[in-house]
Parts: C-alpha cells; sequence; structure tokens
C-alpha cells in the first residue's frame, strides 16, 4: 500500500494535496537546492575574483564580464541544467477557468534561476527571454518582481537603455510593486543612470538608494561611487567629505586605501593633512605593492600646492615602484609627459609620452589623442635632435686640430667617469647582494672568509678554472723558467686595456665619425638644419599651436641662411603665421620681400592671385593622378615602361615632395632593371635633388640600412675569417716541435745540423724529420715532426729546453710545440702573437 501510495503521488496529472507536496519537496530539496548552491557557489567566485577599476567608475555589483566568467561555467551549467530538469519533471499545470495555473510553487523559482544564471554566463538575450517568460506568466509572487527586476539590469548590461527606463516606470506605476523591493529598485535606478552616462541624474538616484540601502557594505559602495560621480561633475567638497567617510567606516580596504588616494585630488584649503595620510600609508608594510599608487596620490597633492620639484620626484618614484601595475606606470609617465609639455620641455615631454603608451592599455580614457600628441611630438624631436646634432658636426669640423683634440678628450673623459661610477654602483649591488644572501643562506656569516661554505664553494670554483695552484708569485704559471716569449710581450700590464675593447663614447673614432668634412659634405648638412628649421615652424604652428616658437624657427632659418631654397615657402609661411597673431605690420613686411625678391615664385602668386590656389589643387590632383598609374605599372613590374614615363613627365613637377616621389619611384624601377648597385646610386642622387623633403629622409633611412647591411657582411666575413685561423685544442693527434729563429745570427743550414744531430742522439729510436723553412726576411723557421700525441712532444720540449738551448743561447725564445691543424693554420696565416697567446693558455710549460 505504501508503493501505491507513492508511486501515486509521482504523477503530475493530478492536483491533490499529496501530490503538489511531493512534487514541491522534491524540487525545493533536490534539483532546485542543488542548482542554487552552484548559482551561489559561482557568484561567489566571480564577486571575489572581480577586480574593480578604480581609475573608472566602479560598479555596483560585482559581476564579472564575459571573458572572466568563462571559469564559473561549470556551476553556471549545472544550475541551469538542474533548473530546467526541475521545470521538466515537476511542472503541475492545470486549467483554473480557462487558464493554465501552475500549483507547484517552487517552479517559477526554478525559471529565475535558469535566469540568472544565464545572466552572469553573458547569455544576456536568453536570460531576458527567461525574466520576460516569468513577468508575463506568473501574476502573483515574490519571483515575478524579482524577475522583474532582474529584466531591468539585464536590459542596462544590454545598454538598452530605452527598454530599462520604460521597465522601471511601469514598475513605479504598479501599486502592488512590494516594498520590501523598493531599495533593490532604487539601486538599478541609479546603475541605469551611471552606466547611461547621465552623471546628472545618477547623482540623486545614487543618493536615494543610500538612503534606502540598509546594507552597510554595499552601503559603502554606494557612496564610494557617489564620491566618484561628485568629482566627476565638479563637486570636489562633497566627494572630499565622502572619501573621507569611507576612508574611516569602510571595512573593505580596497574601498578605504582608494578613499584615501583619491582625496589626493578632492580635498580643498591645506593639503598638509592629505599628505601626512598618505605618507603614513607609504610606511605602512600591508601598502608595499601600492606605493606607487600613493607615490602617485602624493604627487597630484604637491603638484595641486605648486610644488613643482616634489610633485615630479613623487611621479617618478611612482613610475619607479610600478612593477606589476603597467596602467599605474603609465598613468605616472602620462602626468610627467603632460608636465614637460605645458612647460614646455617637448624633448622630455616625448620620452614620457613614448613610454606611456606602451604601460597603458588600448582602452585608457583619450588614447588616441595621447597617441596622436606622442607622433606629433615625435616629429618635433627629431627635427630638434637633427639641429642639435648637425650644429654640433659643424662646429667639431670649424675647430683647430689643438681645439679638436681637447674637445674630443673631454669628452672621452666625461663617458669614462659615467661609466666608472656605474662600474661602481654595480660593484656595490654586487656586493650587496652577495652579502644579502650569505646572511640570508649561510648562518649569519658575512664575511667570504669567516663562512666555511662559501669558502669551499670559492674554492671549488677557483680550482676548477686555473687547476690546484700552489700559494705564490705568479702562480698563474706552471713554469717560471723556461719560456718568456718576451719579445711578445709575456703578459699584459694590470689594468691595461685592450683599444678594441673600449666602449664606442671612449674612442676618438666614435666623436670624429661621420663628420661633414668637405664642402659638398658641409653643405648637406646645413640643408638638413634647413629642413629641420622649416618643420619645426610649421609643426609648432599647426600642431602645437606654439605660434611664437614657429615665428621662431621661421625667423632663424632665414637670417641664418639668406636666400636659401627654401626663403619664399618660409616667408610665405610667415605671413600666414603673422596674421594669426595679428600683427600686421611685419605681415606686411614679408609679403613685400616675397614679391620683390621672388616675383616669379608660387607663393608670391598665391598672396597676389587667392585663387590660384584652387588653379593649384587642380594641378595637384592631376599630378597625383598620373602618380597613381604609374604606381599602378610599378606594382606590374613594368619598370621600364616607369622610367619612361616619368622621364616624359618630370619637368612638369619642379620641386617639392610630389616631385620627390616620382623620383623615388624612378630610382626603384631602375634599381629593379640593372640591379641593388645601381638602385643605391640612383637613391643617392634622389637625396641629393631632394634634401628637405620627407622623401629624402626616407631615402637616408634606406641607404643607411644599405650601409648597416654592408658592415654586417664584412663583420660576418671577419667573423669567418677569425673561425677559419681560430686554433682549436687536439691533443690526441700529431704534434711538431717548432723553433723561430734570426737568421741573421743564426745560419739555417748549421742550425738545422746541429737539431738533427740533437735528435740522433736523444731520440734515435724515433723516426724524427728535421726541417727549415723560411719564415719572413729576417726569419726562418725549424721544424721538427711528428710526434704522435702532445704528451710524447711534451718530453722532447722539455729534453731540447735542458739540452739543446742552453747551449744555443742566441736562438732566442720563441719555440713551443703545435698541433698538425694548427700548424696548417700557422703557415697560412702567419698569426705567430695568435698562437703564442693560445698556447700560454692551453699548453702549460713542463718543468
Amino acid at each position: 500500500m505504501l508503493i501505491m501510495v507513492f508511486l501515486h503521488s509521482c504523477t503530475t496529472e493530478k492536483s491533490a494535496f499529496l501530490n503538489r507536496n511531493y512534487h514541491y519537496i522534491t524540487v525545493k530539496y533536490n534539483g532546485f537546492f542543488n542548482g542554487n548552491e552552484a548559482f551561489n557557489e559561482a557568484k561567489k567566485n566571480i564577486a571575489s575574483n572581480h577586480i574593480d577599476d578604480f581609475d573608472n567608475l566602479i560598479d555596483v555589483f560585482k559581476f564579472g564580464n564575459e571573458t572572466t566568467n568563462k571559469s564559473y561555467y561549470s556551476n553556471l551549467n549545472r544550475s541551469v541544467k538542474k533548473g530546467a530538469k526541475m521545470i521538466d519533471r515537476h511542472s503541475m499545470k492545470f486549467k483554473v477557468n480557462s487558464d493554465d495555473v501552475e500549483f507547484n510553487q517552487m517552479i517559477d523559482d526554478c525559471y529565475l534561476l535558469v535566469g540568472k544564471a544565464r545572466f552572469l554566463k553573458y547569455d544576456l538575450e536568453a536570460a531576458k527571454e527567461t525574466f520576460l517568460f516569468i513577468k508575463n506568466t506568473y501574476k502573483k509572487g515574490d519571483e515575478r518582481y524579482k524577475a522583474w527586476l532582474w529584466l531591468v539590469m539585464t536590459y542596462i548590461y544590454q545598454e538598452n537603455f530605452v527598454d530599462a527606463e520604460t521597465t522601471i516606470i511601469s514598475i513605479h506605476q504598479d501599486k502592488e510593486f512590494p516594498d520590501k523591493f523598493k531599495d533593490e529598485l532604487a539601486i538599478i535606478e541609479a546603475i541605469n543612470f551611471k552606466r547611461n552616462g547621465d552623471y546628472v541624474e545618477a547623482i540623486p538616484a545614487f543618493e536615494n538608494a543610500i538612503d534606502q540601502t540598509k546594507n552597510r557594505k554595499l552601503k559603502r559602495r554606494l557612496q564610494f561611487i557617489l564620491a566618484q560621480l561628485y568629482q566627476k561633475e565638479g563637486a570636489p567638497s562633497k566627494a572630499s567629505d565622502l572619501y573621507k567617510l569611507i576612508a574611516k567606516k569602510a571595512t573593505n580596504y580596497d574601498l578605504q586605501f582608494n578613499a584615501k588616494i583619491n582625496l589626493a585630488t578632492t580635498y580643498e584649503g591645506d593639503g598638509g593633512k592629505v599628505a601626512k595620510i598618505l605618507e603614513k600609508m607609504l610606511k605602512d608594510f600591508k601598502n608595499k605593492e601600492y606605493q606607487d599608487q600613493i607615490y602617485f596620490a602624493l604627487a597630484k597633492v604637491y603638484e595641486k600646492q605648486g610644488q613643482e620639484e616634489k610633485a615630479i620626484e613623487n611621479y617618478k618614484m611612482s613610475a619607479k615602484k610600478s612593477v606589476n601595475n603597467q596602467k599605474q606606470k603609465g598613468k605616472s609617465f602620462l602626468a610627467l609627459g603632460n608636465y614637460y609639455f605645458e612647460k614646455p620641455d617637448y624633448i622630455n615631454a616625448a620620452n614620457y609620452f613614448d613610454s606611456a603608451l606602451i604601460a597603458l592599455p588600448k582602452e585608457f580614457p583619450n588614447y588616441q589623442v595621447i597617441s596622436n600628441k606622442n607622433e606629433s611630438l615625435k616629429d618635433l624631436v627629431k627635427h630638434l635632435k637633427i639641429v642639435q646634432v648637425q650644429d654640433s658636426l659643424l662646429k667639431i669640423v670649424a675647430m683647430s686640430e689643438e681645439e679638436r683634440t681637447v674637445f674630443v678628450a673631454g669628452k672621452i673623459t666625461r663617458a669614462k667617469e659615467v661609466a666608472d661610477l656605474e662600474k661602481i654602483q654595480q660593484d656595490l649591488e654586487r656586493e650587496k647582494a652577495i652579502l644579502d644572501q650569505s646572511i640570508n643562506g649561510n648562518n649569519g656569516a658575512t664575511w667570504i672568509f669567516d663562512n666555511p661554505s662559501l669558502l669551499a664553494a670559492g674554492k671549488a670554483e677557483f680550482v676548477g678554472f686555473w687547476g690546484d695552484r700552489a700559494l705564490e708569485d705568479n702562480w698563474r704559471r706552471d713554469d717560471k723558467t723556461s719560456i718568456s716569449f718576451d719579445a711578445i710581450e709575456q703578459e699584459d700590464e694590470e689594468g691595461e686595456i685592450n683599444p678594441d675593447d673600449l666602449p664606442d663614447d671612449q674612442t676618438v673614432a666614435f666623436y670624429l665619425k661621420n663628420l661633414p668634412i668637405g664642402v659638398d659634405k658641409q653643405e648637406i648638412a646645413n640643408q638638413k638644419i634647413i629642413n629641420s628649421y622649416y618643420q619645426l615652424g610649421v609643426l609648432y604652428r599647426d600642431n602645437f599651436n606654439d605660434l611664437p616658437n614657429s615665428i621662431y624657427y621661421f625667423n632663424m632659418l632665414n637670417s641664418r641662411f639668406p636666400r636659401n631654397y627654401k626663403e619664399s615657402i618660409t616667408l610665405y609661411q610667415l605671413y600666414r603665421t603673422y596674421d594669426k597673431v595679428n600683427k600686421m605690420t611685419l605681415r606686411e613686411e614679408v609679403k613685400n620681400k616675397l614679391v620683390k625678391d621672388y616675383p616669379t615664385s608660387e607663393y608670391t602668386q598665391l598672396l597676389l592671385n587667392p585663387n590660384m590656389l584652387a588653379e593649384q589643387e587642380q594641378k595637384l590632383v592631376a599630378h597625383d593622378k598620373f602618380y597613381r598609374d604609374i604606381f599602378s605599372k610599378y606594382k606590374q613590374e613594368q619598370y621600364e615602361n616607369v622610367v619612361n614615363d616619368v622621364k616624359a613627365y618630370r619637368s612638369n613637377l619642379g620641386d617639392g615632395e610630389l616631385a620627390a616621389k616620382f623620383d623615388l619611384i624612378n630610382a626603384f624601377s631602375k634599381g629593379n632593371i640593372y640591379g641593388k648597385d645601381s638602385l643605391e646610386y640612383y637613391l643617392k642622387k634622389v637625396y641629393k635633388d631632394n634634401i628637405g623633403t620627407e622623401v629624402a629622409n626616407d631615402v637616408d633611412l634606406i641607404l643607411g640600412g644599405f650601409a648597416r647591411e654592408r658592415a654586417i657582411n664584412i663583420e660576418a666575413k671577419k667573423d669567418s675569417l677569425k673561425k677559419e685561423k681560430a686554433f682549436v685544442i687536439s691533443k690526441n693527434e700529431p704534434h711538431y716541435f717548432v723553433m723561430i729563429f734570426g737568421n741573421e745570427t743564426n745560419k739555417s743550414n748549421e742550425l738545422l745540423n746541429k737539431v738533427s744531430n740533437f735528435n740522433k742522439e736523444y731520440y734515435s729510436d724515433k723516426k724524427l724529420n728535421s726541417k727549415s723553412i723560411a719564415w719572413s726576411d729576417k726569419e726562418d723557421v725549424i721544424v721538427v715532426k711528428p710526434f704522435k700525441t702532445n704528451s710524447e712532444s711534451g718530453k722532447y720540449y722539455r729534453t731540447i729546453v735542458q739540452r739543446f738551448i742552453p747551449e744555443n743561447p742566441n736562438i732566442g725564445d720563441i719555440y713551443f710545440m703545435i698541433s698538425k691543424s694548427n700548424y696548417a693554420k700557422l703557415f697560412k696565416f702567419r698569426d705567430i702573437l695568435s698562437y703564442i697567446d693560445f698556447y700560454k693558455r692551453n699548453y702549460p710549460v713542463r718543468k
């Protein structure tokens, strides 16, 4: 009977009391419970891993985002699956007055669970359909109103603010809407204004939400957002009051910390108290990883007080401390860039803007504006440096030989001082690291000789490199008597440096390279300065609206280089700039000079005939179209046609950027026809004929690339030759004894006979061959061979040193053993110095 009753209650076809309660309990304590637990777990994890972006208005609820929430799909999918399963198996719908009525009161909870899980998966369209279904299907119960609120949230996150606003209005008009949900409605209404960007309306909405919210943690979060809104809308006093409140009462450390940070920009009056708060935060160990933000806020305080030096110092400290927080590093660099830009110090500004763009994310506010400013600064700095470099080179060329020597010596001395300081700093850091390691990892011993483990490790390293040497003078040498190589220099003096190992900035060649020696090169240097002066005048005016600097560089160009090839266009640009600053007298002066000195110039015609500009535009359009046609032929590899077309059309163009582009495509075409050498020749011609244009700058880079490629190839050949000449250790192959001697003090035949007799006396059992070979005009070589191995040759070497050398003191001291393969290299390249150095390092001399 019990089994029959149980089976009878399992059916959903009847609405009896037993059936309804069975299915209600089964859903609530089985499928829904498990699904809801999975949802809560996912929601908790999403909130704990949600990262607030305090540079922008933070979110009220920590809902994560579409990307990060994928990590929690397993629990969210479980929620959807459990909810759907309960709906499918335990829904009990029956007709009541022609309406379908759900008799299982847990089914709407299951639908709501499915909708919320879909929302956190950011499957917003499916979530919206679920919430709409609940709202339209269930006319009573809390779940209907909860779904209504979630529906508004879904519209907001879909950025469908019209439907969100309409739905909020409908909720307000519903007289049955429960009072217990009005605080949630107030929060959602505030969120709608905030995410819609209507900050004016958002402020009273958040004030209302804060009044209605009883949850203290949520209230503090709402207050922080309201403070951000006050700050954004220009009410720093109200924002400051809220930040002070949050800093004291918030239990969430991130809110508390950032409230103190934001006080730096919202306080009014004396900033001393705020600075003290921030300085105290710097000393707090738990703020160690946030020091970059604290220094940044401190810089803001000093900047607001007008203490520029302290502000810059703290911005730099902020950037230095930003190791893991790239965005904060970027903000610090940006602040420094803006500071130097306003000074104006455009070179420093360019460096900091460039660094800021590397660190800042692409979605950072005004990123593109910063990028555009940076590009303009790059152009400006490029031309400032061209002027600086070319002026310096011309100044060095103009010096007397004595002045130039003193100048270069001074530069080298300063470079050495800088290098020495850097080395001292590196040594100190290295010693500190060793000391720290010994303190932390070796029982507190701070000196190597007081630390057995460090001492043992040092000894093992020494023996591994040098071998087990006795404690004595000249310990690097095995034999202190037999071989000296005095004629070649035994060892470098202590501290002697090979000139090839010096840094570039400590060599004379570094400061004398690229000097424009000769009239042609000096002319090119001057033309580079002329072009950069002109470009600086244009950039200051058009990109930075810095009209005084624009006028300065235009005037500098014409006063320093009278009748230069850009004088007419510079006078025209000065006319335009004087017009902008309303200096009519100066404007008329440059106009008169332009008309007088350049009556046929196109710029004169532009001033006298305003309609000429339209005519010129038409010509430019025609020229540009012809260029596009030629470029199309170039892409189709019709190089001869391109060369012929340029030749026929070039006379119509005169000078300028477009003419330079024609010359460039002509050079590339000839290069494709005649080869790389011809390309370089014609590119050099393009550069010379079009100095001052952007095309010439580009060609200069290409030619520089060719030069670097040649240098790389030369170095590669040198490396190849160096490898070919390099001696190798091969102690198991046949070895020879080699003696190099002066043929003026020793007769080769007599010495060869003496060696042969020596070999017969001491090595009659060996079939040794001796021969004499000419080495140079004044030197010959005797070679004794073969010895099967280095070990065997060593015995011969010791014997000849002890017996033969003392009896023939005029021989000199250049004698050694050499492997067969090294012997071939030695006689091919005659590099005796390198071999002796190799021999000293790899063949310890036997006693």
